[in-house]
């Protein structure tokens, strides 16, 4: 998040026009936004969840209320000098279509989805499932490139595959999110395995490398800085 206000800072430094468009942002809305795509109607945006530095820029008329998933996003190509995707990937079935749309209509732009060691945690949203339930990828980002993996149903059926919180411990902000900050371009793919046994591999060597991080703090004791 502290490198997106940063370039949002630096952008207005640049341009007091700027156009910024974000994607999904509905339940957590950028205030410097100037435009929005979400699939929730304008009138239940999420304005005590905003954002940012300012008044709440977006309108009923910069307000496109549509399925990002659904077809071209309503705007020209490099259109927006910044468009911002946080917490949506994760949860859409064309996570590589709207990667696509993203880099097609912005200049530059800011990615933030859950981590997969916080996905492919059992006790951070319920006890009994690792994740977000409705979350559908697990998410790599190295450099320039974010990869989307398909989230396995069983995930939560071995502690082979999945770390747990438990009750009297918080995950370190560090492991919860990945981001990609990108100008010009990105890189987006899907990484596609269908074998089980495969899956299981690919789970258990997450896991293993994964293992030895402080991943949790006790609940009550001050997050480091």
């Amino acid at each position: 998040m502290q490198a997106l206000l940063e370039s949002l800072r630096a952008l207005k430094q640049h341009s007091l026009n700027a156009r910024i468009l974000d994607v999904g942002g509905w339940h957590a809305p950028c205030r410097q936004a100037t435009h929005m795509v979400d699939i929730m109607p304008f009138a239940t945006l999420q304005r005590a969840h905003a954002y940012g530095e300012g008044e709440l820029r977006i309108t009923p008329e910069t307000y496109h209320q549509m399925d990002i998933c659904g077809g071209p996003l309503p705007f020209p190509d490099k259109s927006f000098d910044f468009v911002i995707c946080r917490h949506t990937l994760e949860d859409v079935r064309d996570p590589i279509g709207v990667c696509r749309e993203l880099d097609r209509v912005g200049r530059a732009g800011y990615i933030e989805c859950p981590s997969r060691v916080y996905e492919s945690t059992k006790g951070v949203e319920r006890w009994w499932w690792c994740g977000h339930y409705h979350h559908r990828w697990l998410i790599h980002v190295t450099g320039p490139r974010i990869e989307f993996q398909s989230k396995p149903h069983n995930l939560s059926a071995s502690r082979a595959f999945h770390f747990r919180r438990w009750p009297w411990q918080e995950m370190r902000e560090r492991y919860r999110v990945v981001t990609l900050s990108w100008n010009g371009s990105f890189e987006y793919a899907e990484r596609v395995i269908l074998d089980y046994n495969e899956v299981k591999d690919n789970l258990r060597a997450f896991k293993r490398a994964h293992a030895g991080l402080p991943l949790f703090r006790l609940r009550w004791a001050k997050e480091e800085s």
